[in-house]
C-alpha cells in the first residue's frame, strides 16, 4: 500500500473520529433531529474532503543551478560490482504486504457483508407474499420482527391478519425518511475504514437518529398514545434480534429514546452549538495545509530530510571519493569535491534519499544524466551519471523510491554515482546524514 494512500486513510479517519467525538459529546442529546441526522450525514463526506488537501510540503523555493563539474574520484572498472546494490529489506516489504494484505481482507469481507445481506433480502421478498400499497410494499415473510429496506415493509406471517397499525406506521415513517439510503452510505464507509472502531459507533448513533425521528414523527405526527406505543415498542425488542442494513423497530437504545419522547424540546438556543464543528473542521485544513502543525501520527510517515544512502546496503568503503579538498587526478591541483562517489555497476537502483520533488531529471553536459531532488527544510540532493532516469521533473517521490540507474554517462572514467546534498544552497558533507 502506497504511504500517500496510507495518509489519506488516516487523515480521514482522525477528522472523522474528531467529528463524530464532537457531535456525539456536544450535539447527540439535543432533540433537533433532523438537524443531527445531517450533521451525521455530512461528517463522511467532509472527512473525505478534507482528508484529501493536499499535505503541502514547506519546499523553499531556490534557483536550482548545476555546480561546475568537479569530479575527482577515478572509476576504472566495469567490473565493480555492488554486493546486495538491488537488494531489498525483505522485512519491511513483508510488513507493508501483511498490512495491505489484512486492509484488503477486511474490506472484502465487510464489503461481501452488504452485498449478501441485501441479496438475503431480495431472495426474502422473491419467496414472500407482496401486498402492494401506494407508497410501499408489505412482503409478509418468516420473519421473527418487522423492519423496513426501502420502501419494503417486511411482516411476520402470522401477523397477516393482525397487522399492528402502530408498527405498519413506523416502519412506513423509516420508509418515508428513506433511512435506508443513510443506512447503506454508513455500511459502504465502514467497508472502507473497519479497522476504525469509532465508525461503529457511528452507525449506532445514525440507526438511532432514525428511531428519534420516527418516535417524534408517530407522537406528533400521526397522534400515537405514547404509553400504548412504549409499550409496543417493549414487546418488540423482546421479540427483536440486531439486523445488518435494514431499519428496525426495537432498539438498545430503549431508555434514550423514551427520555427523548418524554422531556421537553432543546431550545431554539442551543442550535448555535452547532458551530462548534466548525472551527473543528478549520483546524484539520489548517494542519494539512501546513507542515509546522501536521499531526505527529503523518509526520511520523514522512522521510523529509536526508537520512539514508542513495545505495541500498552500502558502506564507507563504497564510497571512491570522499567529500571535501581532494588532488584532481587531471588537472593535478587542490579541488574541492561537493560530493562523494559511490562504486557502482551499471543499472543499480539509485533512490531518493528524502521525501521530496523532482526539481531536474536531464543530460547536463559533464555530469551526465542528472537527478535533482528538493526537500523539505532546504535540503537538495544531487544524483549524477545516471545510465537512465525512473522519475520525471516535478514528480513527488518518497524515501527509497527509485529515481534512476547508476551508469557512466557524462565526463567519467567508469561507472558509479556522484551523489551530493546542499542545504540553504550551500554543499554539505553527504557521510554525515548517511546511516
Amino acid at each position: 500500500m502506497d504511504n500517500s494512500l496510507i495518509i489519506f486513510i488516516i487523515k480521514v479517519s482522525i477528522v472523522f473520529s474528531t467529528l463524530y467525538a464532537t457531535y456525539k459529546f456536544i450535539l447527540s442529546n439535543t432533540s433537533f433531529h433532523k438537524l443531527n441526522r445531517i450533521v451525521l450525514l455530512l461528517i463522511i463526506p467532509s472527512s473525505i474532503i478534507i482528508g484529501m488537501v493536499e499535505t503541502s510540503i514547506p519546499i523553499q523555493t531556490q534557483n536550482i543551478e548545476i555546480p561546475a563539474f568537479v569530479e575527482l574520484g577515478t572509476v576504472t572498472s566495469n567490473k565493480l560490482e555492488l554486493s546486495h546494490s538491488s537488494g531489498t529489506r525483505p522485512y519491511e516489504i513483508n510488513l507493508t504486504s501483511i498490512i495491505t494484505y489484512i486492509y484488503l481482507l477486511g474490506f472484502i469481507f465487510f464489503l461481501s457483508n452488504i452485498i449478501f445481506s441485501a441479496n438475503k433480502l431480495l431472495i426474502l421478498k422473491r419467496k414472500s407474499e407482496v401486498i402492494n400499497k401506494k407508497s410501499y410494499k408489505l412482503i409478509l415473510t418468516n420473519t421473527p420482527m418487522h423492519f423496513a429496506f426501502f420502501n419494503w415493509i417486511f411482516i411476520p406471517l402470522k401477523q397477516k391478519f393482525n397487522l399492528n397499525k402502530i408498527i405498519i406506521q413506523h416502519e412506513k415513517s423509516h420508509v418515508e425518511f428513506k433511512h435506508t439510503y443513510d443506512l447503506i452510505f454508513a455500511e459502504l464507509f465502514i467497508a472502507f475504514f473497519w479497522f476504525n472502531p469509532i465508525v461503529y459507533l457511528y452507525r449506532k448513533s445514525l440507526k438511532t437518529i432514525h428511531e428519534y425521528q420516527v418516535d417524534r414523527s408517530l407522537v406528533e405526527d400521526h397522534n400515537i398514545n405514547i404509553i400504548d406505543y412504549l409499550n409496543l415498542m417493549r414487546e418488540e425488542i423482546e421479540n427483536s434480534t440486531k439486523q445488518y442494513l435494514h431499519s428496525y423497530f426495537g432498539n438498545s437504545n430503549l431508555k434514550k429514546r423514551i427520555h427523548m419522547m418524554t422531556t421537553s424540546k432543546t431550545h431554539k438556543n442551543h442550535k448555535l452549538k452547532y458551530l462548534a464543528i466548525l472551527p473543528v473542521m478549520l483546524l484539520f485544513l489548517v494542519s494539512f495545509t501546513k507542515a509546522d502543525v501536521l499531526l505527529p501520527v503523518i509526520e511520523k510517515l514522512k522521510n523529509e530530510k536526508p537520512s539514508i544512502s542513495p545505495i541500498k546496503n552500502t558502506t564507507k568503503k563504497d564510497i571512491t571519493a570522499k567529500y571535501g579538498p581532494m588532488k584532481h587526478p587531471i588537472l593535478k591541483s587542490i579541488r574541492h569535491h561537493d560530493g562523494i562517489d559511490i562504486k557502482a555497476k551499471t543499472g543499480t537502483p539509485i533512490i531518493a534519499t528524502a521525501d521530496g520533488i523532482i526539481s531536474s531529471a536531464s543530460y547536463e553536459g559533464k555530469w551526465g544524466n542528472l537527478v535533482i531532488i528538493q526537500h523539505t527544510n532546504g535540503y537538495q540532493t544531487l544524483y549524477s551519471h545516471l545510465s537512465k532516469f525512473n522519475c520525471k521533473k516535478e514528480q513527488k517521490v518518497k524515501q527509497g523510491q527509485i529515481i534512476g540507474y547508476s551508469g557512466a554517462t557524462g565526463m567519467v572514467t567508469g561507472p558509479h554515482l556522484h551523489y551530493a546534498i546542499k542545504h540553504n544552497g550551500n554543499f554539505v558533507n553527504p557521510i554525515n546524514f548517511m546511516e
